[in-house]
């Protein structure tokens, strides 16, 4: 079974390649670290006496998400290495940027024996965590056979993915038994790993590690900075509209202008998903007629009100900083058939949310924060405008939203601790192995 997946993987990324070259010429992805993506890793990120733990997390999302475990992995066992994996571009820079001096980052290797082997030989890995839903089959049965301990965390399948899965389920049941344990983030998950054939002792439920999100211990101060950059003030209503898809913006835009007749001291500050769509989205802004600039365009030394409507987000790291400069949060990915994106680092900071029906792979959440009056669901353009406005018009209803959003996440914090159990029993008795 594991000689066809090979074979397979083998003639996908054949076929593939023209689409790999085309990205990493014009977009400049796939690119960067492909000797790591083969295995070949430098030397001086290897080798650490007291051997590592392996975390890995595809891109920015899960990689924030994960911040809190990972310090607290770093305390738990300082003589151990920590080494942190991603699969795109944007998670690598933002894990060497947040991790420079606490962890050896670079790039997950490609899904072929002799890349996992020669990955694994250097690392020497006591565990490996791969967060959410990376399901590798070579990875997983070298790991095992090699004695190495994989823990699925913060597991989830979504609608999309569970549907995949299931047409294939005499695939995938030989491939979950490769995991050590799967810590789903709820009982569905948990459910539908279940029905693909993972073995019912394996897996667990531990809550939604997001949840567990800290907020900067001096995030006033960084909001500060922001606002004295863009020029902003109190008499301002600030909406940012963050990891915006294709499509979308047209749609948030469209509700801003509506928003902005009505308050013309309104700031839209708008954070597309992926940054190789910036110069798209300049285009989009400049048709529909606001004056805008890009966050690279504002010097240090700003701090007078700016001549623009928009910003326009052009870096990355900045975004969750940028919600608490808000009084308003439009969560993207969710006007358009995208599935949604996370929402609780604008909760953390207790700030108004609002986000579309296509909330496909936060489902479970978005229907908590809605039933519990902690966010707004919007239809289409038109409704995000409205509640915009009566959000302009409400301080009130601005902080009830708010307070509540953060009070769902304090009740709901403690996936990290459970985690953190997990990982020390699987130490504790691979040490007693050993």
């Amino acid at each position: 079974m594991h000689l066809l997946y090979s074979f397979c993987f083998t003639v996908g990324f054949i076929l593939a390649l023209p689409y790999f070259l085309y990205q990493g010429l014009f977009h400049k992805k796939y690119f960067a670290g492909i000797g790591q993506r083969f295995g070949f890793i430098p030397k001086e990120l290897t080798r650490q006496p007291g051997g590592s733990i392996w975390v890995h997390a595809v891109s920015v999302g899960e990689f924030l998400a994960i911040l809190p475990l990972l310090k607290a992995l770093k305390q738990e066992w300082p003589d151990k290495a920590l080494v942190v994996t991603t699969t795109t571009l944007t998670g690598q820079k933002l894990a060497q940027e947040k991790l420079a001096s606490s962890a050896n980052v670079f790039y997950f290797p490609l899904d072929w024996k002799f890349a996992v082997r020669r990955c694994l030989r250097l690392v020497r890995p006591s565990m490996v965590l791969i967060v959410e839903t990376e399901i590798w089959p070579n990875f997983l049965r070298t790991c095992r056979l090699a004695g190495i301990p994989v823990l699925l965390i913060n597991g989830r399948l979504s609608d999309k993915s569970i549907a995949s899965y299931r047409k294939i389920t005499w695939f995938m049941k030989p491939i979950l038994k490769d995991f050590g344990f799967c810590l789903m983030q709820t009982p569905e998950d948990r459910h539908r790993l279940i029905s693909l054939g993972a073995p019912l002792e394996k897996v667990g439920v531990v809550g939604n590690i997001k949840y567990d999100l800290q907020a900067p211990e001096n995030i006033e101060k960084i909001s500060d900075s922001y606002r004295q950059l863009f020029g902003l003030n109190s008499g301002h209503f600030v909406v940012v509209a963050g990891s915006t898809m294709d499509g979308e913006e047209e749609i948030v835009l469209t509700a801003f202008g509506k928003l902005n007749e009505t308050f013309p001291a309104s700031k839209l500050i708008l954070a597309p998903r992926h940054p190789h769509r910036v110069r798209e989205v300049e285009g989009i802004i400049a048709s529909f007629g606001f004056p805008f600039k890009k966050r690279t365009e504002f010097t240090s030394n700003a701090g007078t009100e700016v001549d623009c409507a928009i910003i326009l987000l052009d870096t990355m790291g900045e975004l969750s900083a940028l919600y608490h400069v808000a009084d308003a949060v439009f969560v993207g990915g969710s006007l358009v058939p995208r599935g949604g994106h996370n929402i609780m680092e604008p909760a953390l900071f207790e700030k108004p949310i609002l986000f579309g029906p296509h909330m496909n792979n936060f489902r479970e959440i978005a229907t908590y924060f809605v039933d519990r009056q902690a966010a707004l669901l919007v239809p289409d353009s038109a409704g995000l405008a409205d509640r915009l406005i009566e959000l302009a018009q409400d301080p009130a209803l601005r902080k009830q939203l708010g307070l509540r959003a953060g009070e769902i996440l304090a009740q709901n914090r403690g996936a990290t601790r459970k985690i953190l159990d997990h990982v020390r029993n699987c130490q504790t008795t691979a040490h007693g192995e050993s």
